[in-house]
């Protein structure tokens, strides 16, 4: 008796896991199969935290892949945002980090004016500009653990856009 339970409890976690197409996300038509990687981004050897990093195919295909970097610097890479790797292929790799400084708003009695919100780009703009970036990446099957260097760590102040200024006044 206590054998046929468990022959049905493991049949029934057979069928469940079978049902469940693996846990994975199937591929939609036409994407070729991904390799699961991550990439470590610093700036003056020290890991870049919370930038964004975007791969663009060099030959002009649409898998784009992308991903956000940790604590450590590391960002797991997804193809159109939702699976799990990146085609194998040649990349230009974008790297971007932002920093707002929230402006003041004006004093509802019109007492004094508002100041607009602050932006400030974190990596030098040639990095985050997808057609400067020097940044080529390969991605290969077997190799799981990329690194870059993204220039030197930068504070550069954006310039005020007309809309901030006009909802401050």
């Amino acid at each position: 008796m206590k054998n046929s339970t468990s022959i049905m409890t493991v049949s029934i976690f057979l069928l469940m896991f079978l049902i469940s197409g693996c846990g994975g996300k199937s591929l939609p038509d036409g994407m070729p199969s991904l390799v699961t990687c991550s990439i470590l981004v610093q700036q003056d050897k020290i890991p870049l935290v919370n930038a964004n990093v975007s791969l663009i195919p060099a030959d002009g295909s649409k898998w784009n892949a992308a991903g956000s970097t940790n604590d450590s610097g590391i960002a797991k890479l997804y193809t159109l945002s939702q699976y799990e790797g990146v085609p194998e292929g040649k990349y230009k790799v974008v790297v971007s980090k932002r920093e707002t400084i929230p402006g003041v708003a004006r004093a509802s009695d019109g007492s004094t004016k508002g100041t607009p919100d602050q932006h400030f780009n974190l990596v030098e703009l040639q990095y985050s500009n997808l057609a400067e970036t020097p940044l080529i990446l390969e991605i290969v099957k077997g190799k799981s653990h990329y690194e870059l260097e993204a220039g030197k760590a930068v504070r550069i102040q954006e310039k005020q856009r007309q809309n901030d200024i006009v909802n401050i006044l």
